[in-house]
């Protein structure tokens, strides 16, 4: 937080990610530090939001603004929003100088796991408890809002044909066909992925996702995915000579086992998502197959 971004946001009215209060929470009132955190952070917009102390909204948007009395240590409010609020928010409590008096700004750094709930009782509020910010008002949840953040949420996998194809020695790569579909309203960056092949009882082999098809830079593959967007390629995993014997190949690569697929991948924020698949097929051809054949 910044002079320039605090008088900025000074100059503009209360919305769903601004409120100005006149003084700081103190301890009998923090039910209504919780219940406007929860609702600003449900709010159905994308970004920080911020909650200004030391300025108060008068009916025409004037704002008068009032000196922070006995500043709160930061640590106090994150310490009770991450006590009492899923899943976990990133706040930071800053104090700042304007035009000769202290203030005070709350931001909730961009939420992006909605919806966010009271995980325990606190006081008179109730374990479960979902406020949103309609505009620049608190308002309880309702059950389209849920239907709303659960569809806008969501980061869906689809392992398409089913059939990992380790045919291009060169590159060390087996081939597999799968989508990816930000459903959410914000952007996704993948920075790390791996499969699985499972037969019915065990994992038979693992393989780090390299890129796809046409771009296969290695470890370092960033998949950087749009807003409301899809990627549908035949992506590239890591693929060894020894993976056929771990999947039981013939000299022909082909194998009599059931296999079923899980693929796993992970985003800068930590999120991590599963896609899998039945009934997969493993196929193997030229030099893939030499240690194959010196068993044989």
């Amino acid at each position: 937080m910044d002079i320039i971004l605090l008088r900025s946001l000074i100059n503009k009215p209360e919305n769903e990610y601004l409120d100005f209060k006149k003084g700081l929470y103190v301890k009998a009132n923090y039910e209504n530090l919780l219940k406007d955190v929860l609702a600003m952070a449900n709010a159905k917009i994308t970004g920080s939001r911020y909650i200004i102390f030391g300025v108060k909204e008068t009916a025409g948007q004037e704002k008068k603004l009032f000196d922070v009395k006995e500043p709160v240590d930061a640590a106090t409010y994150q310490e009770l929003i991450f006590e009492n609020i899923e899943p976990q928010l990133t706040c930071h409590l800053n104090y700042l100088t304007y035009n000769d008096c202290l203030l005070a700004v709350l931001e909730i750094v961009e939420p992006k796991s909605q919806p966010y709930l009271l995980k325990k009782d606190y006081g008179k509020l109730n374990k479960g408890l979902c406020y949103i910010r309609r505009g620049s008002k608190n308002d309880f949840a309702l059950r389209s809002d849920f239907d709303y953040f659960y569809k806008q949420g969501q980061f869906e996998i689809h392992i398409l044909d089913r059939f990992l194809s380790a045919t291009d020695v060169e590159s060390g790569c087996a081939t597999l066909e799968c989508s990816f579909r930000n459903c959410t309203d914000f952007p996704i960056t993948i920075y790390k992925g791996y499969l699985e092949v499972w037969d019915s009882k065990k994992m038979r082999s693992q393989h780090r996702l390299f890129g796809h098809s046409r771009h296969i830079p290695g470890a370092d593959f960033r998949l950087a995915i749009s807003p409301k967007d899809e990627v549908t390629k035949p992506f590239a995993f890591g693929f060894e000579s020894s993976d056929c014997i771990r999947l039981e190949m013939d000299e022909y690569g082909h194998s009599d086992l059931d296999f079923n697929f899980k693929l796993y991948l992970i985003d800068t924020l930590g999120n991590e998502y599963l896609g899998t698949a039945e009934n997969g097929i493993v196929f193997a051809k030229g030099d893939f197959l030499w240690k194959v054949k010196i068993r044989k």
